[in-house]
C-alpha cells in the first residue's frame, strides 16, 4: 500500500490545474504551463522590504498577492458549468445520448491551505507528517464507461500545434465533426474573445517563483535556524522544515509512528515559538508584490482575458437555465 505522506519539495497547491484539457472522458489532461526554472537559473534580487512581521501559526485564512491572477474555485465552477453545457449540446446534435458532468478540474484548497504545512497541532497529533486527507495522492475514480460512438464524438482536442491528433475521426455518421471532437468545440467558444482556459504562464511562474525565492531570502533562512535551534532541543535535527517533512523514515510506512508524531508535533510547536509561518508568508507576499509590479502589463492582460473567458461562460450557463 502506498504511503499518504506529504512528500514535496513544493507545496501541492502550487500547482493549480489548467481548465483547458485535451481529453475527454478521462478527465483533464491539458497544456502544462511552462516550467518555472530551478533557483539557481533565477536572476538575482535584493530582498523586499517587508515592513512589521505578524505572529501567524497558520495562513489559510489569508491570500497570496498572485492569487488575484489566477483562476478561482469559483472560476473553476463557472468555466466546467459551461463547458458541460456546450459539450451535452454538441454530441447530442450527433444524435446521441449524453449529458457532460459538471465537475472535475477545480482545486479543492486554496494557495494557503497547505503552503507551509505542516502547521496544526491537531493534525500532526494523529496524521504526524502524512497526509490528513485521504484523498490525496490517489487517482481520481473512473468515470462511467462511454460508448465508442461518444468517445468518437467527444474527441481528443487539438495538440499544441492547433490540430487534432493524427487518426481523430472529422466525422460522424456522415456529419462533419468539429476539429477535435466537441470538447474541443466548447473550449474554443468558451475562449474566443479571451483567456486560456487556464491559468496564465505568467501568474503560475510567478506563483512559483515567489515561493522558491523566499525559501532563499536571508529572513527566511535566519527564522529556520531558529526553528533548528528549537528542534535540537527537543531532540531532533534537521536544518528547515523541508528536511523534516521529507525525512524517509516517514514514507516506510502507511499510518505514522510514535516518532513521526512526536517530530511533526515538535516542528509545529517550534514553528509557533519562532515565528516561521509569519516571517515566510510575509517574505513571499514581498517577493510576490515585487514581481507583480515587474510582470503587471502582462498579468493584467491575462487576468482580462481570462475574465472575458468567464463572462462568456456565464452568458452560456445563463442562456441554459
Amino acid at each position: 500500500m502506498t504511503s499518504r505522506r506529504r512528500s514535496r519539495s513544493l507545496p501541492a497547491l502550487l500547482l493549480i490545474p489548467l481548465v483547458l484539457a485535451a481529453g475527454c472522458a478521462s478527465g483533464p489532461s491539458g497544456p502544462a504551463a511552462a516550467p518555472v526554472p530551478p533557483p539557481a537559473s533565477l536572476t538575482p534580487m535584493d530582498p523586499p522590504p517587508i515592513g512589521d512581521t505578524p505572529r501567524l501559526s497558520q495562513v489559510a485564512d489569508r491570500t497570496l498577492p498572485i492569487e488575484s491572477y489566477l483562476l478561482s474555485r469559483e472560476d473553476y465552477r463557472q468555466y466546467h458549468a459551461a463547458e458541460a453545457v456546450l459539450v451535452t449540446r454538441c454530441v447530442r446534435g450527433f444524435g446521441l445520448d449524453y449529458t457532460r458532468p459538471t465537475g472535475g478540474g477545480a482545486p479543492s484548497r486554496t494557495q494557503t491551505t497547505h503552503r507551509y504545512d505542516p502547521v496544526e497541532l491537531a493534525d500532526v497529533s494523529v496524521n504526524g507528517y502524512h497526509s490528513p486527507d485521504p484523498s490525496d495522492g490517489k487517482k481520481p475514480a473512473d468515470g462511467p464507461t462511454l460508448s465508442p460512438d461518444v468517445n468518437t464524438v467527444l474527441g481528443s482536442g487539438l495538440g499544441t500545434d492547433g490540430k487534432p491528433a493524427p487518426g481523430t475521426a472529422s466525422s460522424f455518421r456522415g456529419k462533419e465533426l468539429p476539429p477535435g471532437g466537441c470538447i474541443s468545440a466548447a473550449q474554443q467558444e468558451l475562449i474566443a474573445h479571451g483567456g486560456t482556459g487556464g491559468d496564465a504562464d505568467v501568474a503560475v511562474g510567478i506563483n512559483f517563483e515567489g515561493f522558491e525565492r523566499s525559501r532563499s531570502d536571508p529572513r527566511v533562512k535566519a527564522v529556520f535556524q531558529d526553528w533548528s535551534r528549537c528542534m535540537a532541543e527537543r531532540g531532533h535535527s534537521y536544518a528547515t522544515p523541508g528536511d523534516a517533512l521529507k525525512d524517509p523514515r516517514w514514507g516506510a510506512n502507511t499510518r505514522p509512528s510514535a516518532e513521526e508524531i512526536a517530530t511533526a508535533t515538535a516542528d509545529v510547536r517550534c514553528k509557533e515559538r519562532t515565528n516561521v509561518v509569519g516571517v515566510w508568508f510575509t517574505v513571499e507576499t514581498a517577493y510576490e508584490n515585487e514581481l507583480i509590479r515587474l510582470r503587471l502589463p502582462e498579468l493584467t492582460a491575462a487576468k482580462a482575458g481570462n475574465d472575458a473567458m468567464l463572462a462568456t461562460a456565464r452568458a452560456v450557463t445563463a442562456g441554459h437555465s
